[in-house]
């Protein structure tokens, strides 16, 4: 039997270095499973991540990952914190792009985009679907913290090394990708939602 996933609010405190109190905090958005299925079944969008979790991280005292799907090993392996409230606004889920060259979508959460590459666009790797495991997620959140060339691996601190975000929201250009995707400017997830009437824009029964 699956283990059950933890809860929203659920914290753990992360080391990012060796050094004592470096560290981050990983809050637990939602489970998908058990949070953003319908009738027991998720989405096509969100099939990548089922037994992933959609959680944000804050360090220093402010949010450098908004949304991030990572493995379940990242809460088992934190330290316990007490559980804060999760809100609507905190779903930020990040997008991904789904498909080939020729028949790709951008998938925003539940909200899926088609995408004109017109066949010949390559499709970025770090803009697949791929939730984190811990040892990335802690390089990703020194690297959103403008700490990069603190990283021990050196192909990290490359200038052209492509920074494996998958979320296509913390991109080199992410606003073309949207905007290929014609996904409205300064659209927030909660109007994409409501756009496509799809998670909490779904009509209840």
């Amino acid at each position: 039997m699956r283990p059950a996933a933890p809860l929203p609010g659920t914290r753990v405190r992360i080391a990012l270095t060796d050094r004592s109190g470096d560290d981050a905090v990983v809050r637990v958005i939602a489970a998908p499973r058990r949070d953003m299925a319908v009738h027991g079944c998720l989405s096509e969008a969100l099939a990548p991540f089922a037994d992933a979790l959609l959680i944000d991280v804050t360090a220093g005292g402010r949010t450098v990952i908004p949304g991030a799907w990572v493995e379940p090993e990242v809460l088992d392996r934190g330290t316990p914190l007490a559980p804060v409230p999760v809100t609507a606004a905190d779903l930020r889920p990040p997008a991904v792009i789904a498909g080939t060259p020729e028949h790709a979508a951008l998938c925003w959460g539940e909200t899926v985009w088609p995408l004109d590459l017109g066949g010949v666009v390559s499709i970025p790797t770090s803009a697949r679907a791929d939730p984190h495991p811990l040892s990335r997620l802690r390089r990703l959140a020194l690297v959103a913290s403008g700490r990069r060339a603190e990283i021990a691996l050196t192909l990290w601190q490359a200038p052209d090394f492509e920074i494996p975000w998958h979320d296509v929201r913390l991109l080199p250009r992410a606003a073309s990708w949207f905007q290929l995707a014609q996904v409205p400017p300064g659209m927030r997830y909660a109007d994409a939602e409501a756009a496509q009437g799809v998670g909490r824009a779904r009509p209840r029964r």
